[in-house]
């Protein structure tokens, strides 16, 4: 079909970061509001009780913040800085992983669900810094 425009990579890559912004917050909103049952989905063989399970409501903290910090740039438009962050947030997937994996937790949770989503992140980056450019500054009159 002629004149069908093909969405740009850094297009896609927005529509992806918001969706999972929103995705993160939703996660996050679940571990404030329903910790214990969000828990055990994290693929660790044991998770806080009682007076230690303040370290979900962490962890719900910490999954809003990243989405919500997504969405900030997002509104502002800078997907070059965008992309930058989304590859920094690759990190907290990665560490996931590794923390359930070294503490014997599921393997398929680590790599299916921790790993899937750094690299799904990762990706994300890439298309917004690829498709993206670094404009130069422009003389001041």
């Amino acid at each position: 079909m002629s004149g069908t425009k093909v969405p740009s990579r850094a297009t896609i890559g927005t529509v992806l970061a918001v969706l999972g912004a929103l995705f993160i917050i939703y996660v996050g909103a679940n571990y404030l509001l329903l910790p214990e049952t969000t828990a055990s989905s994290f693929g660790l063989p044991s998770w806080p009780h009682g007076q230690g399970d303040g370290f979900l409501a962490l962890k719900g903290i910490r999954d809003v913040v990243s989405g919500l910090t997504i969405l900030v740039i997002v509104v502002v438009g800078n997907r070059r800085v965008l992309g930058w962050i989304m590859l920094a947030q690759a990190v907290t997937p990665i560490g996931d992983m590794t923390t359930v994996l070294s503490s014997g937790g599921s393997t398929a949770t680590a790599f299916g669900v921790h790993g899937a989503t750094a690299a799904v992140i990762a990706f994300t980056a890439l298309l917004l810094l690829s498709g993206s450019r670094v404009r130069s500054p422009q003389p001041v009159a």
